[in-house]
């Protein structure tokens, strides 16, 4: 290799392993004791390197990246508080299964604990979320050292993505000094192997039982919780939705579209009140990761289906709806087309018939109320075009989200962390994601509290010119005012709301981002107009403002019509 890279000779062997196994992105946060790291991913022509001071930025900034990409990206920090900074970015790409491979620099073990400078325990710092952890050696005493790293790392970034992706970690001290280049131009390469990507099949002993039971339901009530784009699942959902004994309830995060799902959740489960147990299935199957909607959790944890199916290709024992009776461990896109029948009942049109007559109410309601959140986000949803890239922030965004129906019937992307269900880090991913995709204009909905939080995003430079951010500024953390408890108690606005009179303008002109400002609808679908124009070519900052009373109001009145009026 005819290049100077660090002259420890395990970075220079575990950067050109990264190299070989196609990881492209390294996302670097400055500090010394990674200087090594630094030196060699900057300097090998196969990386593109990213700076993002502030490492919990970062590492949302990789997952939003590695989300799109589909394949693993690299972070790269220094030693002490800097490695703790990635855990929330860490612990989301961990329950999300995005591949991260995240590098710390450390000191030498003799000096944990013994009050050296930017000095922790580092072993092992992510070790309940984590995949995989690895301590490399410090120094290279024997062949064999070299050979036990070289085989650290090529099993680290293979963990990062098979049996299912996620992040790993290696844990790397580096004794000084941290500077020092040469050329390998003698060396020999690094050892390289990989892994050969099984799948799993069902068994045809197990399909025909799995069928005759199927065939035995006449109410099958199928939930989608938070999936990414796949159309080989999409269309067997569709085919699926034919069976006149199978309901399809989807949410904004599950990414499948068809006309015969069931899109708000929420407004059907206020709907069917009174008439709980005519829509409770006698066999329940769910589909993906976390469902949002609190409603659905609590309707079936008390009207509890006779059985319930998790379909999940990661094997997890999860049993939200506390009725589990069966996992199968398998994409479910390789097991619904097996699935088939058709018992005579009308179990499918009851919820399709019920989510029409809301539908309606839903549509008059919003003609007459005032500007607001809910009438701010059906103006941004109609006027964004279909099949566009969303990226949703947690709380009320995705929340208010699952309301429309415009995310299905545009057939909109819709990304949100829902992994772990925080405010961090909304920014940060989408900002990856746009640098991932810089083809395509990416559109972040979120809330004034996360925005703010995670406003260190628009630290990382250079800012991709294809986002659009739409903060809602409604002075607070409003959910605190829409769910039973805190809007009822003395501390709501200093505790849980975080009652604020801040606005973005400055920040945006701080970080050279267009910034516009909506008080009314008016203002707002004028902004849109601008913002999303072809001649503008420059990242953009649309903050809404509402107020943060009238809103709960609005969205508990929406709540009790469709009960008084269903």
């Amino acid at each position: 290799m005819q290049l100077e890279l660090s002259d420890k000779i395990l970075v220079r062997d575990l950067v050109e392993i990264c190299a070989q196994k196609g990881i492209k992105h390294v996302v670097i946060s400055s500090g010394s004791r990674n200087a090594p790291l630094i030196i060699s991913f900057n300097r090998h022509p196969n990386f593109i390197c990213h700076t993002a001071v502030d490492e919990r930025c970062a590492a949302f900034f990789a997952l939003g990246l590695a989300q799109q990409l589909k394949q693993p990206v690299a972070i790269c920090c220094t030693s002490g508080s800097a490695a703790l900074n990635y855990s929330p970015g860490i612990v989301e790409a961990y329950y999300q299964k995005i591949p991260l491979l995240v590098l710390t620099a450390d000191r030498p073990p003799e000096w944990i604990d013994q009050m050296d400078g930017q000095t922790i325990r580092q072993s092992k710092i992510y070790s309940n979320y984590i995949k995989g952890s690895f301590d490399f050696p410090v120094d290279v005493k024997t062949e064999d050292d070299r050979w036990y790293a070289q085989r650290m790392v090529n099993e680290a970034i293979e963990m990062t993505q098979y049996p299912e992706a996620g992040p790993v970690h290696i844990n790397l001290p580096f004794r000084e000094p941290l500077y020092g280049v040469r050329n390998y131009v003698e060396e020999e390469p690094p050892k390289i192997y990989s892994t050969t990507k099984t799948k799993l099949e069902l068994p045809e002993n197990e399909i025909r039982i799995l069928k005759e039971a199927w065939s035995s339901f006449d109410k099958i009530l199928v939930i989608t919780g938070l999936l990414h784009p796949n159309e080989e699942l999409n269309v067997a959902l569709n085919q699926l939705s034919e069976q006149r004994n199978v309901g399809i309830l989807t949410e904004t995060t599950s990414n499948v579209f068809g006309l015969k799902f069931n899109r708000s959740i929420d407004r059907l489960i206020a709907g069917i009140e009174g008439e709980e147990e005519v829509f409770r299935p006698n066999l329940l199957v769910t589909l993906g990761g976390a469902v949002v909607s609190k409603k659905v959790k609590a309707y079936l944890r008390h009207y509890q289906p006779h059985e319930h199916w998790h379909i999940n290709a990661s094997n997890d024992n999860v049993d939200t709806y506390q009725s589990l009776t069966k996992i199968i461990p398998l994409a479910p896109e390789k097991i619904l087309p097996f699935l088939k029948g058709d018992k005579k009942s009308a179990y499918r049109d009851l919820w399709l018939k019920k989510d029409h007559t809301l539908q309606k109410i839903y549509n008059k309601f919003l003609e007459r109320i005032p500007f607001c959140d809910l009438k701010a986000f059906e103006i941004i949803f109609d006027f964004i075009p279909s099949k566009s890239h969303l990226q949703l922030a947690n709380s009320t965004v995705v929340r208010y989200s699952n309301l429309f129906d415009q995310p299905t019937l545009k057939q909109f992307e819709c990304f949100s962390n829902r992994g772990t269900s925080g405010i961090d880090g909304t920014l940060s991913t989408a900002v990856g994601a746009a640098k991932a995709l810089p083809d395509k204009m990416i559109t972040l909905i979120t809330g004034d509290l996360s925005f703010f939080y995670d406003s260190n995003a628009l630290w990382i430079s250079p800012l991709p010119n294809n986002l659009r951010i739409i903060c809602i500024n409604n002075g607070g953390g409003s959910i605190f005012r829409i769910i039973n408890g805190p809007s009822e108690i003395d501390e709501l606005e200093s505790y849980f709301e975080s009652k604020h009179e801040l606005n973005a303008k400055n920040i945006a002109k701080t970080f050279n981002v267009g910034y516009y400002g909506c008080h009314s609808k008016e203002e707002l679908n004028f902004n849109l107009e601008k913002v999303y124009s072809k001649e503008n070519n420059q990242i953009a900052l649309i903050e809404v403002f509402t107020d943060n009373e009238l809103n709960p109001s609005v969205l508990k009145r929406y709540f009790e019509e469709l009960k008084s009026k269903k």
